[in-house]
């Protein structure tokens, strides 16, 4: 049976995910608690089957302080966590959970809505090159993110006028684009 390079690169991180829930089993051993991580980024995407470039990365918004000492080893990227007003306060209530067979940890994903909002926040091409794929585009629920972006609550996350500025162009400029 052939993979694809694309089932690959799913294949890694989700191996990467499983060894880390492994690892966090054996040394925690309350047999009670469970932890939650939420995933977001380019690895998030490919976890979703919406992206297929390769991507090493595994950025993740929240997890707990117990899992800390675990990140490095799986190449967690932990210091996305300054990034977390890109998110709207309720992105927790739409994550999607990543269903494979762990023992300690639940791992999620941002929804699509949220990852594409986050990514225009970034002015690195390859985030925009990710979110103009054309999957991304015919599964995004634009009402929704008409309403994420709209929403007081993100508003108030947003840090400053001129960030909410710049992110409003980039939306705009995105939506435009995407549904020429």
């Amino acid at each position: 049976m052939n993979i694809s390079s694309d089932d690959r690169i799913k294949q890694e991180i989700t191996e990467r995910l499983l060894k880390l829930d492994e690892e966090v089993s054996l040394a925690l051993d309350d047999t009670e608690t469970y932890y939650e991580m939420v995933i977001v980024g380019g690895g998030a995407l490919v976890l979703i089957d919406k992206l297929s470039r390769a991507t090493q990365d595994i950025d993740a918004i929240m997890y707990p302080k117990e899992l800390y000492p675990f990140l490095e080893k799986y190449d967690i990227n932990n210091h996305v966590l300054a990034y977390m007003t890109n998110f709207a306060p309720d992105y927790y209530d739409r994550r999607i959970r990543i269903d494979i067979p762990t023992k300690k940890i639940h791992f999620y994903t941002a929804s699509l809505e949220d990852i594409v909002i986050s990514k225009l926040f970034s002015d690195r091409p390859k985030d925009k090159h990710d979110i103009m794929n054309i999957e991304i585009i015919n599964a995004l629920d634009w009402n929704k993110m008409d309403e994420i972006i709209n929403s007081e609550d993100f508003n108030d996350n947003i840090l400053n006028d001129r960030l909410r500025n710049v992110f409003m162009y980039n939306y705009r400029d995105y939506k435009e684009e995407a549904l020429k």
